[in-house]
């Protein structure tokens, strides 16, 4: 009888495949020395732009591996359980199927220009909050976790960078949990002046780790309920 060599790593590949793909064309992109040079002299992408462009991709990612938990994965704000407050907009929201209000997200044969999503807060499993190019947290950052940490008693509360200065990694991972995320996750790393990337490949397999972890588990408490 054969033995199937690397059949894990071939299984693991496929599914890396997507994170692999998109840390590949953002990378791509900041190592461009024509971009760079655009962006230093004020005419390149927003780096806004460039958050929103992350949390998008990372939501089909997403939706693809959470919907065999019946969970989705969608931009959008949660609704207090009194339903008279908003949180702060998420980049992310992992909750169950389903929202309160969704608004132009049936933009039909014209397409959807925003999809924006109101989530009741007893169907939230995690948020993940996105930047592009991770430096350092600004006073701003440090008001947005504490506004909703409020909402996310019992609940995860990640922060997702496309790549963080190359050299600060593990100073932005430990600040990152001491204003109140649970964990930093990122592409990759990125020297600003040689524009040398590295890939964060091992931690990509972890977070997909993580994702079932919190799947599974809002799976099995929705079931017993």
């Amino acid at each position: 009888m054969k033995t199937m060599v690397g059949h894990t790593g071939i299984g693991e590949a496929l599914e890396l495949r997507k994170i692999s793909a998109l840390a590949t064309e953002l990378s791509d992109w900041r190592a461009d020395p024509a971009a760079q040079q655009a962006h230093k002299e004020g005419g390149g992408v927003f780096d806004f732009v460039l958050g929103l462009r992350l949390a998008a991709r990372l939501i089909y990612i997403l939706r693809s591996k959470l919907k065999a938990h019946s969970l989705d994965a969608n931009w959008g704000q949660i609704v207090a359980p009194d339903g008279k407050y908003l949180s702060p907009e998420c980049d992310i929201v992992i909750h169950r199927t389903g929202e309160i209000d969704r608004w132009n997200g049936g933009g039909g044969e014209l397409g959807n220009v925003m999809d924006f999503r109101f989530i009741k807060l007893e169907d939230v499993v995690a948020v993940i909050s996105c930047k592009s190019f991770l430096t350092s947290f600004s006073d701003r950052d440090k008001s947005y976790c504490k506004r909703l940490k409020q909402y996310m008693r019992g609940k995860k509360l990640w922060l997702f960078a496309e790549c963080v200065q190359m050299g600060k990694e593990k100073a932005m991972a430990q600040k990152a949990e001491s204003i109140g995320h649970d964990r930093l996750w990122y592409l990759y790393s990125w020297d600003q002046e040689t524009l040398q990337c590295e890939r964060n490949k091992p931690q990509w397999k972890e977070f997909f780790k993580e994702i079932e972890t919190v799947g599974s588990g809002k799976l099995r408490r929705r079931r017993r309920g």
